[in-house]
């Protein structure tokens, strides 16, 4: 993740589609430190794969294209020049005298690392690409260098299946000094790619630029470069920011009462899109009277384990013994690649847990008095002398 001092510049204008910004490297910005450059190997076929002036030879390219094999921070990758009708092309990778990372550059982009010289291919005219067979890091930035008179270029992005991607809201970062080329989108959504044209009406003294790109799912980068003339070429290599972390947001649903299961969850992501490591990423409920807590040693852990990953979630059934405390489910995620394991992170408090309802107690019914046998034989009788004595009474 670039969390550097930069400046920014969203274009948007009349005559030219828009981009999502340009941004210009700052000076002590440090913008580039513990960024990790393309290299590669010497080519078999040599330097150069046409000679420059359009015949096969030692030194040029082999029938079916020629390819470089390379890395990017541990990643392989490839430099291609496919078999084409190109007369004069001048194309390869530099086998040795690597140029620096560009000149007339803003002072103190490295922070304390030296002036990089990353692996570079070149290429005047034709077509060449960058690719791998997993997708670029986000963020991974194509670099071209020595744009000199009368040179253009197109640059595609797509992805490991082959379907172009959308480059309309890639970055164009602004590094050296003088010389920036001209810039813009081509095309239109969702096919659209870029164009750079030079500003320099003789040679470039190495001047570098690049296009940062937003998407996590480009394999390959195609290049179609432009040239009049014979001789020269636009120089290029990738590099791409540090890896960062995973990241996880963790949340508690349930009810915070003594005897109630609750259940913990969490979103996974991660800058590269580095796939999450299901057996790694650990959680753990903590306990604690405090209603805020950094992390999980701040309170007393009463469950954990792995999660088993972002899709699932992991139950607690609350105990006595968690009784008017508050409740945290924390987690560290893990990535299968790159940087990793990442932070832990505990979500806000729940609770504090109650006890059980205590149920009614039940309460026994007063007792109606009843008469026997004998008492309803008494009483009967009672009755039946009273309503004979009224009898006689109206007979008189």
């Amino acid at each position: 993740m670039i969390k550097k001092s930069i400046s920014l510049s969203i274009v948007c204008c009349l005559f030219s589609p828009a981009y999502s910004a340009e941004i210009t490297i700052e000076p002590n910005s440090n913008y580039f430190e513990n960024w990790r450059f393309s290299a590669f190997e010497p080519a078999g076929q040599g330097l150069y794969y046409y000679d420059g002036s359009g015949n096969r030879g030692p030194n040029s390219l082999p029938s079916g294209g020629g390819q470089n094999s390379g890395t990017l921070d541990g990643r392989a990758i490839s430099w291609t020049v496919p078999e084409q009708d190109a007369a004069r092309i001048t194309a390869g990778v530099f086998t040795s005298n690597y140029n620096t990372f560009g000149t007339n550059l803003p002072a103190g982009i490295f922070g304390p690392n030296p002036t990089p010289r990353p692996g570079q291919g070149f290429l005047n005219r034709g077509n060449g690409q960058f690719s791998s067979a997993t997708p670029f890091p986000l963020g991974t930035t194509l670099f071209f260098q020595d744009v000199d008179s009368s040179e253009t270029a197109a640059y595609r992005f797509y992805d490991c299946a082959g379907n172009i991607i959308d480059a309309g809201d890639f970055d164009f970062l602004k590094i050296s000094t003088i010389n920036t080329p001209n810039h813009s989108i081509q095309g239109t959504t969702p096919n659209r790619y870029w164009n750079i044209v030079t500003t320099v009406a003789g040679n470039d003294p190495n001047t570098v630029n690049g296009i940062s790109i937003r998407s996590p799912s480009v394999c390959r980068i195609d290049i179609q470069g432009t040239r009049p003339g014979t001789g020269g070429s636009i120089n290029y290599f990738l590099g791409a920011p540090p890896n960062v972390v995973p990241t996880a947001v963790p949340t508690i649903s349930g009810t915070t009462q003594v005897g109630a299961t609750i259940a913990g969850t969490y979103t996974y992501s991660d800058n590269e899109s580095d796939i999450e490591n299901p057996a790694e990423t650990t959680y753990k409920f903590v306990i604690s009277s405090n209603a805020a807590i950094a992390n999980s040693a701040e309170g007393t852990t009463v469950a954990s384990g792995t999660t088993g990953g972002a899709s699932g979630s992991v139950p607690y059934t609350l105990q006595s013994g968690d009784l008017n405390l508050y409740i945290y489910y924390c987690v560290i995620p893990a990535a299968q690649t790159g940087a990793s394991p990442g932070v832990e992170v505990c979500t806000a408090a729940s609770g504090p847990i109650t006890d059980k309802p205590i149920p009614p107690t039940p309460t026994t019914p007063t007792a109606v008095p009843t008469l026997g046998a004998w008492g309803l034989i008494s009483i009967s009788s009672i009755l039946a002398g009273f309503g004979l004595m009224r009898s006689r009474r109206r007979s008189a």
